[in-house]
């Protein structure tokens, strides 16, 4: 039996965007023309998903997250990157995580079952396994890579260039 897809009559989803059996698009959300979402994912009011971004099945993407939008790279000169996110990952209300740069190889990738707590910040090129929770919050600069089952506390900040290895917890000093 196939899902109905819901978008509310507020919401914008620009020409051109691919959304699948079951997705569901809450007020006043936006999604951009080249964004691609999988079967039974939630999209809260007032997110915005833009770029070309393609997110897998089952994801529930919280109200004012914003998805798939230019990095906060100087070098970036509005090169077609993407970001790629897998299947069943929440992310909550206010994250931000931003598609790739030239610099970084045009993609930044996120795996599935994560936990992208509230107001975290996942930069241009990272590369985000499987598990993976960042608290309330936490910030990734560009080209971090986070491994399967690691954890980044709250408040926590990880500069540019970093691997936080496999189970992997990571706390802020005060």
């Amino acid at each position: 039996m196939a899902r109905e897809t819901r978008i509310d009559p507020r919401a914008v989803v620009e020409d051109g965007a691919l959304l699948d059996q079951g997705v569901q698009i809450g007020p006043f959300a936006v999604i951009g023309s080249q964004v691609r979402i999988g079967a039974d994912t939630i999209v809260g009011p007032h997110a915005v998903i833009e770029g070309r971004t393609t997110i897998g099945t089952g994801n529930r993407i919280f109200q004012f997250a914003s998805v798939g939008t230019m990095p906060q790279d100087l070098k970036y000169r509005g090169e077609d990157s993407e970001l790629i996110i897998g299947s069943g990952n929440q992310i909550r209300e206010c994250a931000t995580i931003h598609k790739g740069t030239e610099g970084g190889g045009m993609v930044t990738r996120i795996g599935n079952g994560n936990l992208f707590m509230a107001y975290c910040h996942v930069a241009h090129d990272c590369q985000i396994g499987d598990g993976v929770i960042l608290a309330n919050a936490a910030t990734l600069a560009g080209h971090v890579t986070m491994e399967d089952q690691s954890f980044l506390a709250g408040l926590s900040g990880v500069h540019q260039f970093c691997r936080i290895g496999r189970l992997a917890f990571v706390g802020r000093v005060p």
